[in-house]
């Protein structure tokens, strides 16, 4: 391809597409209504203005092709009716009969066994070899427990304050006219000790240097700055005094650019003097900011104290080391922990007990580290608040008397138990709920949280939610599929020369067998309502109930203890089944009752089902086994149906809660209440279509409730007893801890809030989905369970969901699909739970026996003949 539009072709010679457009080119100078039907240009805008309606495009389609058999019709026809007429010719050919011809059955029996033919053929080949594989799974099992946090008291808090001095580089500008000496020998006799508290620990913190500034000494009597306490102390001793005018200003611009300062430590010049003031002042002012120093001074002038720190009108020794402390790094701490937490209960209505400082007042001075601190000090102020209020900052220790924190004794809430007994949380001792967690080498610790209520007035926490995971990893066996390309005969291919490697299955069956539970179930745990009162259906997939249960916080009653006679194995062959009664009912004709109104809550959820035939298997027959021609009428097998699917969920629903009864009226409970979940089950198959497994669940946890009622004396709400059935069913996600009773501030009654689904699966994908979704299960006294918004399930990266605790929950269950059982026959034959009558063929099976006796080709020429044609002749 040359130019846009241009072909280039070997000798040089081209073509330009351009032309082939009328009027678009000058070498194509025809007209453009010679190549419309009757010469007529069609009206564009007309056209545009009609795309969106059906019966107006059919319309000027009619008119089109009347237009086309007028034109073609004619003795001169337009370029298109020339076209149209050849079309017209080839359908009016004959068509002859081949059934019996030679050469065309030949090429029948040919590809019929293409196969065998293939085989004297030298060529490449694909093989797909399947492995056997396992994936880790971990199946968590979560238990929830608290601790109390009740100070004893009975302690010593020791005040620790570690004070770290930091680099500096200190010069010392020092008047030394006549009336300066006794200042002199006062900065001699403490010059030593403010080297050695400013250099402990690390004896090159600190460099000293020095100069006199009478007149212009500044210039020859002066000591470079040192590490050496000894020279810097040997040059003070030499200064002599004597009368004469000072120039500080001048000597400190001098001092500001004549010393070799350090980068990294404080660079500081410190003037001793008094009286005089002379010099260019705004030099000093800039030397000072340009070379980064910080200047004090000891001055009783103002305008000298003016351009820098004003420590004192005169110097002294005890003021040159209180300066010291501006150089330091103060930490300080108040330990242990658990004894700083005791003085804090101290403070809270429900705690009795005290505590004592010492000292008791910050009055006196303190020598810390050498420095003598005293109330307002840099070091002072340097300084935390101490934790507790009424002790002072210097003080050493704090002793904390015994306390007596009794905040989670008393009485809570009260209900009636399931037997019509009132019962009431009390709760007068402290019990360790999580030691038996902690000594089990099974349970792994995850987790603490404050529970929302039990945080004191001093922001103290005093009840803990603790998380432990009791679950254990299970090996998942799955299948990997691999390929192996082999080639044969005298010509082999390289790599992928011959063939497309290319493949996008996946190739785990157990993540792939996951995900096909989560799409099958998504259609089964719906919640669907009429939002408007006029059939405008609003439905979420996966949607759950919000729960809680009591406990009593340090103590023994426990109302969110899980029933120990619930089977998950049980449960999972239960809701395995319902997706199968749900492919019976889509079965039934339109005409039926329980599938008109199961589909109309359905309807939403599989975009508006609607009856699609079949070529090979009718639904009803895919449902019932028999074999019968496609065409063939089966109303008589409908009503038959319903009742043998009743027959199927009884059976089913006695298996599962018949594993139950361990005694006599167990046994009777169970099977009576197989018989009515069956019924409620296909009557909730017509009524709550698109939440099959809400049913399921609702079923299972009656049971479970009953029995448990007859087998122990359930002292908590009824209400508690289902959720916790459902938490053993592994279906229940945590979403937090809340004191629901406190007396005086602090916690007597904890309640643990679930969202509870219908499923472990769907609990599962709750989990993984709220985080993509930008949501949450909100808090404990306000859990957010709603399912997952239908036009939000588009929107979900699924690639992203790991599904291997399901697979995990499966395989301990015994639930999980395997090689040995996923064939056509254990899905749609005789290990079909719709195989009633016991000769259930499986669906390829039936199929084939279907076309056995069918001529394909004669249907075929059937439905030719009765096609008619409409050429637009107005016939």
């Amino acid at each position: 391809m040359g130019d846009a539009g241009v072909l280039q072709y070997q000798g040089g010679s081209q073509f330009n597409v351009n032309e082939l457009y009328p009027g678009t080119n000058p070498s194509n100078s025809s007209l453009k209504n010679q190549y419309f039907p009757d010469g007529a240009e069609p009206d564009i805008g007309a056209l545009q203005g009609i795309h969106d309606s059906n019966d107006l495009m059919d319309d000027a389609g009619t008119e089109a092709k009347g237009s086309l058999w007028t034109d073609a019709s004619s003795d001169s026809p337009s370029i298109s009716g020339a076209a149209y007429q050849v079309l017209l010719d080839m359908a009016n050919r004959s068509r002859p009969d081949f059934t019996n011809d030679p050469v065309l059955n030949l090429t029948k029996d040919t590809y019929e066994n293409i196969d065998l033919i293939a085989e004297g053929f030298g060529d490449c080949s694909a093989e797909t070899i399947i492995n056997e594989a396992s994936i880790t799974a971990h199946v968590p099992d979560y238990y929830t427990c608290s601790t109390v946090n009740k100070p004893t008291g009975g302690c010593v808090i020791s005040h620790i304050i570690e004070i770290d001095t930091e680099p500096a580089d200190v010069v010392f500008l020092i008047d030394n006219s006549a009336s300066m000496g006794s200042v002199i020998s006062d900065l001699r006799n403490n010059v030593r000790t403010f080297a050695e508290i400013l250099s402990q620990g690390n004896s090159e913190n600190l460099r000293l240097g020095g100069a006199t500034i009478r007149v212009d000494d500044y210039l020859t009597r002066n000591v470079d700055l040192t590490y050496s306490i000894d020279e810097f102390s040997a040059w003070i001793d030499a200064i002599r005094t004597d009368g004469a005018p000072t120039y500080p200003f001048d000597a400190i611009a001098w001092a500001a650019d004549h010393f070799e300062w350090r980068d990294d430590a404080h660079r500081i010049i410190i003037l001793v003097g008094n009286d005089d003031v002379g010099g260019d002042k705004e030099n000093a002012i800039e030397r000072v900011a340009a070379n980064s120093v910080e200047l004090y001074v000891f001055h009783d002038n103002n305008e000298t104290n003016s351009i820098g720190t004003h420590l004192a009108d005169y110097f002294s020794g005890t003021k040159l080391l209180k300066f010291a402390q501006f150089l330091t790094v103060v930490k300080d701490s108040w330990s242990p922990k658990e004894c700083v937490d005791a003085a804090v209960a101290t403070l809270e209505e429900f705690c009795e007990g005290s505590y004592t400082p010492t000292p008791t007042t910050d009055d006196d001075c303190v020598n810390i580290s050498g420095f003598e601190v005293c109330r307002g000090d840099p070091i002072y102020e340097r300084l935390d608040e101490p934790p507790v209020p009424n002790v002072p900052k210097l003080a050493s220790t704090v002793d904390v008397s015994a306390l007596q924190c009794d905040f989670n004794r008393g009485q809570g809430t009260c209900w009636t138990d399931p037997q019509g007994n009132e019962q009431c949380l009390e709760n007068y001792q402290d019990v360790d709920q999580c030691q038996e967690y902690e000594d089990n080498p099974q349970c792994g610790y995850i987790s603490s949280e404050c529970v929302d209520g039990a945080t004191g007035s001093e922001g103290t926490c005093y009840v803990y939610k603790n998380k432990y995971d009791c679950g254990e990893d299970v090996e998942v066996p799955t299948l990997e599929k691999e390929t192996q390309y082999q080639c044969g005969g005298p010509i082999s291919c390289m790599g992928d020369e011959c063939l497309d490697v290319t493949t996008t299955q996946s190739t785990d069956f157990a993540r792939a067998s996951a995900l096909l539970n989560a799409a099958q179930f998504m259609t089964q745990d719906m919640s669907c309502e009429d939002v408007t009162g006029e059939t405008n259906v609003y439905c979420r997939a996966f949607s759950g109930e919000a729960g809680e249960c009591k406990i009593a916080v340090g103590g023994v009653q426990d109302c969110c203890e899980q029933p120990s006679n619930v089977s998950l194995a049980d449960y999972l062959t239960m809701i395995t089944s319902v997706p199968k009664l749900d492919g019976a009912v889509l079965a039934l004709e339109d005409t039926n009752v329980i599938k008109s109104s199961y589909q109309t809550l359905r309807q939403p959820v599989m975009n508006a089902w609607t009856e699609v035939s079949k070529p090979f298997t009718s639904h009803m027959d895919n449902i019932s086994g028999a074999v019968e021609e496609i065409w063939s009428p089966i109303e008589e097998l409908k009503q038959q149906l319903i009742e043998k699917l009743k027959e199927q969920a009884k059976k089913m629903l006695q298996d599962v809660m018949g594993s139950l009864a361990q005694d006599s009226a167990t046994e009777a409970a169970a099977t009576a209440a197989a018989d009515q979940a069956a019924e409620e089950m296909v009557n909730e198959m017509a009524t709550q279509a698109a939440s099959m497994l809400g049913a399921a669940m609702t079923i299972y946890t009656i049971y479970v409730v009953a029995v448990a009622i007859i087998q122990i004396v359930w002292a908590c709400e009824q209400a508690e007893l289902e959720m916790n059935t459902k938490r053993a069913l592994k279906s229940c996600t945590y979403v937090g801890s809340y004191c629901k009773t406190e007396v005086l501030g602090a916690c007597i009654e904890e309640r643990e809030a679930y969202c509870c689904f219908n499923s472990p699966l769907s609990r599962i994908v709750q989990e993984q989905v709220r985080s993509q979704l930008g949501t949450d299960f909100g808090d404990a006294e306000s859990p957010q369970c709603e399912g997952i918004p239908l036009d939000e399930i588009s929107s979900i990266d699924w690639s992203q969901i790991d599904l291997t605790e399901w697979l995990g929950i499966l395989e301990q269950n015994g639930q999980l699909p395997s090689v040995d059982n996923v064939s056509m026959d254990a899905l749609t034959g005789s290990g079909s739970v719709f195989n009633i009558d016991g000769d259930r063929q499986p669906a390829d099976q039936r199929a084939m026996d279907r076309v056995d006796d069918i001529d394909v080709d004669a249907k075929r020429r059937e439905a030719m003949e009765m096609i008619q044609i409409d050429p637009g002749d107005g016939t």
